[in-house]
């Protein structure tokens, strides 16, 4: 298995409601205590180096509920060994006894969905919290002794001025966080706001404004001493999430619960997107050299970057392509999409702006970009 250890994903698909742009699986219902994941039916050896609980909404356990999930989880893995725990959290649905069960069951971090700090937004993307909420939320968690607290935010929403997103990372810089997330909306198909848009109902922000508005999160951020140490994360120092960077750096995962996503050792599989534990998972092999790619490529999303040679060394698979991907990445930076970074190569701001189309040009000599000038 990749690096030697285990990242562990659970997906709890409940959720009090549903957001007008999620794509995510999750089911508009109030969850029993006596739910848990699907076992997964053959033994796990590896480490167990994080543990990442989302959704839909966790908190919708309720305090029971989580407490009988860590119980679960316990039976089927080894956690003592866990270094990172996190929890996802509806800023409604965050209370002293949820955080209290959460310290209980070893969750040591905590990512708080906030997506903005306007209340007319909110409502308008169908989120059912306030501003006053998230900030409650926020405070609540660090007052239980979590010092490791995150929010998520989306930049590109429908409707939101400049003075507004100033706003909304302003917020965010105020409340001591350690992690942010800012995301780039996007309109998953067979949401009601993808509904909306295709009927004229709902006009988004351009290319360009939400290209700005990244930047102006990047600009704030940074500044106030985040570091962007992935395309749409950016954190304290040493505060990192050591779950996502375990994947990107290519170790293995196990997801359990409907629509999560596995891969371990040359297999790689996701969930039915359903509550029905008796439907087949169909697990895919992946040939020596496809595994050893997909282990290696999205680490050019890393601020840390990607180096050919010493991916080469890891996985001597790849010897061949080496060359080919230093001379691409040599030619990408003659375009101003990629620059070094000590031994490695790193995605520049340009870059960033079409991270996925530099990654299919590196590792596949494929795909068409175009940056603003």
């Amino acid at each position: 298995m990749g690096g030697g250890f285990l990242h562990l994903y659970v997906h709890v698909p409940f959720c009090t409601g549903k957001c007008r742009y999620c794509g995510f699986y999750s089911v508009v219902a109030r969850a029993s205590s006596g739910w848990a994941p699907v076992p997964w039916q053959e033994a796990v050896a590896a480490r167990i180096q994080t543990v990442y609980i989302g959704g839909g909404s966790p908190d919708v356990l309720g305090a029971g509920g989580l407490s009988g999930l860590s119980g679960n989880l316990r039976e089927m893995f080894p956690l003592d060994a866990v270094e990172e725990w996190t929890v996802e959290l509806n800023p409604s649905g965050v209370a002293p006894e949820v955080l209290g069960a959460l310290q209980r069951m070893g969750a040591n971090r905590v990512s708080i969905g906030a997506q903005s700090f306007c209340d007319a937004t909110l409502r308008r993307i169908g989120r059912r919290h306030s501003t006053e909420a998230v900030v409650r939320a926020v405070r609540m968690a660090q007052g239980h002794g979590f010092g490791n607290v995150g929010v998520d935010l989306i930049a590109g929403l429908p409707e939101v001025s400049e003075e507004e997103w100033r706003g909304t990372l302003s917020t965010t810089l105020s409340l001591g966080l350690t992690h942010v997330s800012v995301y780039a909306l996007s309109v998953e198909a067979d949401t009601p706001l993808a509904h909306e848009v295709a009927a004229g109902r709902c006009v988004l922000p351009g290319d360009d404004a939400q290209l700005d508005a990244l930047a102006t999160a990047e600009a704030l951020l940074t500044g106030a001493g985040f570091g962007r140490y992935e395309i749409s994360n950016y954190a304290l120092p040493g505060f990192a999430c050591k779950h996502n960077l375990g994947i990107w750096r290519g170790n293995d995962y196990l997801g359990l619960g409907p629509s999560a996503a596995s891969r371990m050792g040359p297999l790689r599989w996701t969930n039915p997107s359903s509550l029905d534990a008796s439907l087949p998972v169909e697990r895919e092999p992946l040939d020596e050299m496809d595994d050893a790619v997909e282990r290696v490529m999205f680490r050019l999303r890393l601020g840390e970057g990607f180096d050919p040679f010493a991916a080469a060394e890891a996985y001597p698979v790849l010897k061949p392509v080496a060359d080919a991907w230093e001379t691409r990445l040599e030619g990408l930076a003659r375009q101003g999409v990629v620059e070094r970074g000590g031994l490695s190569w790193r995605l520049t701001a340009r870059g960033r702006e079409v991270g996925d189309a530099v990654i299919g040009r590196v590792f596949f000599g494929s795909g068409t970009f175009g940056v603003r000038s």
